[in-house]
């Protein structure tokens, strides 16, 4: 059995530092989404970034903004309340991009008289990032589930508001 090659010391040191940072971007992000902090969950996106949420919308992936994504996201969970919680990072480095794979369970509320107030989603993100001046950004975000319990009419796809926010990002 052969003894494993380490990296030197600041190797190691930069590599878990770029994994903090990318794991520090998530937090953000899912934060930015929690309290409806729109700035603050647009600061965690490339510009322009790809997004691919074709599980929830039935949409192909597109290339948009972060002010523009923040509008879509906006118009999904503004009148919500909501909680999202990530585990099971996995994270490759390859120099100024990376990967990584985070696992989600994001939980939505609206008291209604209209069926279940709840709505949860279970799957991950298949995310690339991108290292810019002002630190790592997410470069394309792509929503998958592998399931869903309660009642998806929480999010209004019927809204004009929500209507209006997914043609800028996806178009008509």
């Amino acid at each position: 059995m052969s003894a494993a090659v380490l990296p030197d010391q600041e190797t190691m040191v930069r590599e878990l530092w770029d994994r903090q940072q990318i794991t520090d971007v998530m937090l953000r992000f899912g934060r930015g989404l929690d309290t409806h902090d729109w700035d603050l969950y647009a600061g965690t996106l490339a510009d322009p970034f790809e997004v691919d949420f074709f599980d929830l919308t039935g949409r192909p992936p597109a290339v948009t903004t972060p002010a523009v994504w923040a509008r879509f996201a906006s118009a999904c969970l503004e009148r919500l309340a909501v909680l999202h919680q990530y585990s099971n990072f996995s994270i490759s480095l390859n120099g100024e991009e990376a990967e990584g794979i985070f696992y989600q369970v994001s939980r939505h509320r609206l008291p209604n008289r209209h069926g279940d107030d709840h709505y949860t989603q279970y799957g991950w993100y298949e995310n690339r990032f991108r290292r810019e001046a002002d630190g790592w950004k997410i470069a394309r975000l792509k929503h998958t589930f592998q399931w869903c319990d309660g009642n998806p009419m929480l999010i209004d796809f019927t809204d004009p508001d929500w209507q209006a926010a997914a043609a800028e990002v996806f178009g008509a």
